[in-house]
């Protein structure tokens, strides 16, 4: 707030010098008054109170209309702050599945490299793999270059005989993320990570799995005793992992990458066969075991776990939609609700050029002042003539 004649507010001063010796009348003047007789009463508002409730502040909004008060046209705006992002890239086998071309890992590279056009600065974001197991390849950081270069980097099978990829564990990879979260958060505060430290809930941070969904221990036909004793502790620690994430208010948004038809398993497998193994012979064993195994078996798309994952976390999935199924189809659209939905509220103060002058408002709040203390002025008694 600007003022053009400053110099009008020094007569502040006295008046709030009156204003202080009105309260000491009102207060005296609450404990010396008699006591209430019968029928008698006493007026809301006075002539010493009609003074300090209305004409005071009145003459004050007077002053200050004179020092002719102007606004710069500075306003409070609602704006995005930041956000954390944790990739979870599904790196298992089923990912080589050529349903959509030129595979589904492929796809998924091109889905989360189009992120870079929705980060901003101060945005932080992390990357995971998991097959049966999970790897964090990057904590929270803004380098945003070195993250999309190991994206850029992700989908090799040449080492078939790497059999961590060939099943997804939802459940280890989505603890083993909350754990890193809490370990950084842990450091971040300069406090030691243990089983008591106690993470705050954030509204800002969120986990997207770009993923074909097929969780193998969880859709799993138990043959015997010992098969039905790890599915069941494989579905108590995946409902306990999600419990973690309401607590520390992590949501799950998935992206789904592949057909619902899907390919066979067998599929995977061409061309390694061409490929210059040392031991060629142990390699064309292997495919024929995997081949033997596999027979009958399709890699698909799986919707429904994914979409529960999602509403675990108290995620309702939007109208947009959040699957890939074929080649020429992208979920940037709904990879920019998510960002934007989810990014910290702030209040940001921006400066315009225009100028609104204040003092005209001053003066019709004064003249409220002095109307409502007329209106409820006690006028009887004192309009009449006394009479002895």
């Amino acid at each position: 707030m600007n003022f053009a004649e400053p110099t009008f507010l020094y007569l502040l001063a006295p008046l709030a010098a009156i204003c202080i010796i009105w309260l000491i009348i009102v207060v005296l003047g609450l404990f010396s008054r008699s006591e209430k007789t019968h029928g008698s009463k006493y007026p809301l508002v006075g002539k010493v109170k009609l003074w300090g409730l209305f004409v005071l502040p009145s003459a004050a909004l007077m002053i200050v209309a004179l020092a002719r008060p102007s606004m710069s046209g500075t306003s409070v705006k609602p704006s995005s702050g930041d956000i954390q992002v944790v990739v979870l890239f599904d790196n298992s086998f089923s990912m080589k599945a050529d349903d959509i071309k030129p595979s589904r890992i492929e796809v998924a590279k091109r889905e989360i490299l189009s992120l870079d056009s929705f980060l901003k600065e101060g945005d932080r974001i992390g990357l995971f793999t998991f097959g049966k197991d999970s790897d964090r390849r990057l904590y929270l950081t803004n380098d945003f270059g070195t993250f999309f270069g190991q994206v850029s980097e992700m989908g090799s099978f040449e080492n078939i005989y790497n059999e961590t990829f060939f099943d997804t564990d939802f459940a280890t990879a989505l603890e083993h993320i909350y754990r890193s979260m809490d370990r950084q958060d842990a450091s971040l505060e300069g406090r030691q990570y243990n089983q008591r430290y106690k993470p705050s809930k954030r509204s800002n941070r969120i986990v997207i799995i770009f993923s074909d969904g097929e969780d193998q221990l969880l859709v799993s036909k138990p043959e015997n005793k010992d098969d039905a004793d790890a599915k069941a502790k494989y579905v108590k620690k995946r409902s306990q992992v999600i419990s973690e994430y309401r607590e520390r208010g992590l949501k799950i948004y998935p992206v789904g990458i592949g057909t619902r038809n899907g390919v066979k398993w067998t599929s995977l497998l061409k061309g390694y066969k061409k490929l210059k193994y040392p031991e060629q012979n142990y390699l064309d064993i292997f495919l024929k075991v995997l081949e033997k195994d596999w027979v009958g078996q399709v890699t698909r798309l799986e919707r429904n776990n994914l979409a529960d994952l999602a509403k675990s976390t108290g995620v309702e999935l939007s109208s947009y939609d959040w699957t890939v199924e074929n080649s020429q189809g992208n979920v940037r659209q709904y990879l920019g609700y998510i960002i934007s939905s989810n990014r910290r509220p702030l209040l940001e103060i921006s400066q315009d050029d225009d100028i609104q002058q204040l003092w005209q408002y001053c003066l019709l709040v004064a003249v409220g002042f002095l109307l409502v203390g007329t209106a409820s002025y006690p006028f009887s008694g004192f309009l009449r003539k006394n009479r002895f």
